[in-house]
């Protein structure tokens, strides 16, 4: 039996369009066009276009976090201090964690600062095409900066938790160490993972809901399988690969050595490390663009 094949005919209204020229009257008319091209090119000038949208969507961030808070930015210090006060009696006290010299509580609180930084983007980016939906359906802007405003808040927190760690230090009489250069580039590296990393959840939480009841569990055995409370070397000897393959494991480590003057990590820890962090980096990226055409579509 031959199948029977129909064409449907589709109809395209035009919009009138003014003309340019007619007589001695002359209209200018603004031309936007958007197209899904995943162009590098394309996507740079549009993050330098839209800069502005960026800062709006982090202050808006930050003002939304603590907005009817009593305590307000208090709360920044009081998180880290409990978690502190916690981990030194949980670990310090009963179950004798070794601290290589160092107080446990500015050893936790070196562990910490970077931990609650990744851990704090991560829960706030990877829900942000989701919780933002209204926006994205209605306003142009490159969607990666809702990603990168939904982390002002852990940024700001960071920087109020150094100078708790500042405090500590100059209370317990610990200066810094040699490597105290490196905090910095250990900072760095750790909100460039979070964004990167964020990014790759995001565009999967848009399309599947699962992962945004995922993180929360996610993180709370992460922070278990992270150097934070404890140092690479605590761990048996043959079970450190596995720790090495921890993207935070060298950062952490690399902060907490600048800082309280620890010496670094196994270099081939540190690589390995480094490595699988500036890849999933990388990657995150590359699928966020990739989703970023299709995404108005399946948020």
């Amino acid at each position: 039996m031959a199948s029977k094949v129909t064409r449907e005919s589709v109809t395209v209204s035009a919009v009138p369009v003014p003309e340019l020229d007619r007589g001695t009257d002359k209209q200018e008319m603004s031309v936007v066009v958007i197209d899904g091209s995943a162009h590098w090119r394309r996507w740079w000038a549009d993050l330098y276009l839209y800069r502005g949208a960026l800062h709006s969507l982090m202050r808006r961030n930050v003002r939304s976090r603590y907005k009817q808070a009593v305590l307000g930015m208090a709360w920044a210090l009081i998180q880290p201090a409990v978690q502190v006060v916690v981990f030194t009696v949980l670990f310090g006290r009963l179950a004798k964690v070794p601290s290589d010299g160092v107080p446990y509580p500015l050893f936790a609180l070196a562990g910490l600062l970077p931990w609650n930084l990744f851990a704090k983007v991560i829960s706030e980016a990877s829900a942000a095409l989701v919780t933002n939906q209204n926006l994205i359906t209605k306003l142009f802007f490159p969607r990666i900066y809702l990603v990168l405003a939904a982390g002002a808040s852990a940024l700001l927190d960071a920087i109020v938790t150094l100078f708790l760690l500042v405090a500590l230090m100059a209370l317990y009489g610990h200066p810094p160490g040699a490597l105290i250069l490196l905090a910095l580039p250990a900072l760095i590296g750790t909100v460039v993972f979070s964004y990167g990393f964020g990014s790759l959840l995001a565009a999967a939480n848009a399309r599947w809901r699962d992962v945004q009841h995922t993180i929360p569990f996610a993180l709370q055995v992460g922070l278990f399988v992270t150097p934070v409370i404890y140092r690479h070397s605590f761990v048996p000897e043959k079970w450190q690969w596995l720790l090495a393959l921890n993207p935070l494991t060298g950062l952490v480590e690399i902060f907490r050595s600048a800082t309280l003057g620890l010496p670094l990590p196994d270099g081939q820890v540190l690589t390995t490390s480094l490595t699988v962090s500036a890849l999933l980096s990388v990657i995150g990226v590359w699928q966020f663009t990739r989703m970023e055409a299709s995404i108005v579509d399946v948020v």
